[in-house]
C-alpha cells in the first residue's frame, strides 16, 4: 500500500504534447489541445482506473487537474501562472512533486515565473511538454512525460529531490529561471546558457547535486498573486530611433523595462538614447539590462557606452535569461510599491536566477563649490535585505561608483578626489598611504559642457572590514584638485556569493 505522499499531481494546461489535428478526418488540418485523457492513454503501464503508472518497480500514484478549455501556450497570461501556483499550494501536502504539461513556445516563461510567484517551495515542480504530439510517430512526449514524473517522485524512487521549479526536456533536467527555448524544431529543444544542468536523464536519472539548491524552509509554501502587467520587454538595435525609444519608455502606465542590450550590457552613447533612458527612470520606471547574448552577463561600467546606462539609473540584470528577467520584474512591482526598494530588490538572488547578489548601499550626490574642500555623506537609506542576507564572508567584490559628474563654470578641467570611508573629519592633509579608511584617489579630465562622468572605486578590501550593516557608514570625499564640481549619484554595489 503506498504512502499518501507516494504521488504525483499533473497540471495540464495543453500544448503540442496533448495536440492531434483539429479536423480528425484530415491530418493537414492545424493542430488544437485535446482533453488530459487523451495523452494519459498513450502511456505506457498507466493505469486508467486505479490512476497510477508503474515506473521502474515503483507504484506511483496521480492526481490530476486539466484546464477546462487546454490552450496553446501561446495564449498563457498572468493568471494562468497565479491559477498553477494556486493549484499546487492547494495539492501541496499530498503530493511529492508536480509536473506541468505546457506548450514549448512560452515554457521557459512560466518556469521562471513560477520560480519567483511560489514562496518557500521544497518540492519539484518539473515543467515539461513536447515537440510532436503525443500521438505521433517519433514523438519526444513520452520519455518528456515519463521521466518528469519520475524526478517529481525522487523520494518515492529512493532519488535526490529537486526542491525547486525546473524544466525536463529530452535528457537533460534544468532550473526553472535558468532555461530558455533554443530551437523550434530540436528534440533538444531548451538550453541553461549560463547554468549548468541540474541532472541528466540516460539509463539512470543523474543528478547533479552541487547545484540544487539546498533547502532552508522554516516557512509553508506561499503564493505571490499579485503581479505587475505594466512592464515591457524591448530589444535594442542599430540605428533605433530615439524618439521611438522615448515613446515606448515613457508610456503612462509603464513600470518597469527588460531592456535586451548588447555584449556585456552595451547600447548607444549618444545624448538623444540617454536622455530618453533618464527621463523614464526619473519618471520612476525600473530599466534592467540584460544581454542579447545566448550566454555571458552584463557589467555595467565595463565599457564607456555602458556606463552612461548605469549613471541614469539603469540597473544590471546580470546573467538572468530575459525570460527570467521578465518574470522576476512581474514578482517584484507586484509586491513592491516604493521603486527604488523594487530596483534594489531585482539585483538580488533570489531563486538561483543570476550568479550573485548585488546589494547596494545609496549615498546622495553632492557639489563642491569654490571654498569647499570636503563633503562627507550618509546613506540615504539602509542596504535592502542586507541585515538578513548580507554577510562579509559572502563578498566577491565590491564597487564605488561615483556617477553623474558636471565640472562647473569652466570649459576644461580636472576632478581629483580622494575617498575615505568612516572618518568623517577626512581633509587634504589626511593620511593616505596606509590608511585603512581610505578607499582610493581618481582624476579625470574632460570638457565642460559635455556627457557627465562617472568615476569608479574597487573597494572590496575596505568593505569587508567596515561595512557589516550593524551600523551606518559614512562616506568622506575630499576635493584635492580644488575646481568646482557636482554630481548626480553615489552608492557602493556589493557583489555576493549568495
Amino acid at each position: 500500500m503506498n504512502d499518501q505522499n507516494d504521488a504525483v499531481f499533473i497540471i495540464y494546461t495543453g500544448g503540442t504534447i496533448g495536440s492531434l489535428p483539429k479536423d480528425k478526418m484530415d491530418p493537414d488540418s492545424p493542430l488544437v489541445p485535446q482533453p488530459l485523457d487523451v495523452v494519459m492513454e498513450m502511456l505506457p503501464t498507466y493505469n486508467k482506473r486505479d490512476k497510477n503508472i508503474i515506473i521502474g518497480k515503483k507504484i506511483i500514484r496521480l492526481g490530476f487537474y486539466s484546464w477546462e478549455t487546454p490552450i496553446d501556450s501561446s495564449n498563457i497570461k498572468l493568471t494562468d501562472w497565479i491559477e498553477i501556483a494556486k493549484i499546487i499550494k492547494a495539492n501541496y501536502s499530498s503530493y511529492d512533486g508536480f509536473v506541468v504539461l505546457h506548450g514549448t513556445d512560452t515554457l521557459a516563461y512560466t518556469s521562471s515565473a513560477l520560480s519567483f510567484i511560489l514562496d518557500n517551495l521544497s518540492k519539484p515542480v518539473v515543467i515539461t511538454g513536447a515537440q510532436k504530439p503525443i500521438g505521433e510517430a517519433r514523438s519526444d512526449a513520452v520519455q518528456n512525460l515519463i521521466t518528469s514524473i519520475e524526478i517529481a517522485a525522487a523520494r518515492t524512487m529512493g532519488n535526490e529531490v529537486v526542491g525547486e521549479v525546473c524544466v525536463f526536456f529530452r535528457d537533460e533536467l534544468y532550473r526553472g529561471c535558468r532555461t530558455s527555448k533554443l530551437s523550434a524544431s530540436s528534440y533538444s529543444a531548451f538550453n541553461s546558457p549560463n547554468f549548468p544542468a541540474l541532472g541528466i536523464a540516460g539509463e539512470h536519472i543523474v543528478i547533479n547535486e552541487k547545484y540544487v539548491k539546498k533547502q532552508q524552509i522554516v516557512h509553508s509554501l506561499q503564493v505571490s498573486e499579485k503581479l505587475e502587467p505594466n512592464i515591457a520587454s524591448m530589444d535594442i538595435f542599430p540605428g533605433m530611433s530615439s524618439v521611438l525609444l522615448n515613446n515606448m519608455l515613457n508610456t503612462e502606465s509603464l513600470r518597469g523595462v527588460v531592456l535586451q542590450t548588447f555584449g556585456t550590457g552595451n547600447a548607444p552613447s549618444t545624448f538623444e538614447f540617454l536622455d530618453a533612458i533618464k527621463k523614464a527612470v526619473e519618471n520612476n520606471r525600473m530599466i534592467v539590462d540584460v544581454t542579447q547574448c545566448r550566454s555571458g552577463e552584463v557589467e555595467l561600467g565595463l565599457y564607456d557606452v555602458s556606463a552612461g546606462l548605469l549613471s541614469r539609473g539603469v540597473i544590471s540584470g546580470m546573467d538572468m535569461t530575459p525570460e527570467a528577467a521578465l518574470t522576476k520584474m512581474f514578482v517584484i512591482l507586484g509586491k513592491e510599491t516604493d521603486i527604488e526598494k523594487a530596483k534594489d530588490l531585482m539585483q538580488l538572488n533570489l531563486r538561483g536566477e543570476q550568479r550573485q547578489s548585488i546589494f547596494n548601499l545609496h549615498f546622495p550626490g553632492n557639489e563642491f563649490s569654490d571654498d569647499s574642500t570636503s563633503v562627507c555623506i550618509q546613506p540615504i537609506r539602509p542596504m535592502v535585505h542586507g541585515s538578513d542576507r548580507y554577510n562579509p564572508s559572502f563578498l566577491d567584490k565590491a564597487i564605488l561608483r561615483i556617477m553623474g559628474i558636471k565640472i562647473q563654470n569652466m570649459k576644461r578641467g580636472n576632478v581629483d578626489i580622494a575617498v575615505f570611508i568612516d572618518l568623517p573629519d577626512a581633509n587634504e592633509q589626511t593620511k593616505q598611504e596606509g590608511n585603512p579608511h581610505f578607499i582610493g584617489r581618481k582624476m579625470k579630465s574632460w570638457t565642460s559642457g559635455g556627457d557627465s562622468e562617472s568615476i569608479f572605486f574597487d573597494v572590496t578590501k575596505q568593505v569587508k572590514e567596515f561595512v557589516d550593516n550593524r551600523h551606518e557608514n559614512s562616506l568622506t570625499i575630499v576635493n584635492m584638485g580644488g575646481f568646482p564640481f557636482q554630481w548626480d549619484l553615489t552608492n557602493i554595489a556589493f557583489f555576493a556569493d549568495c
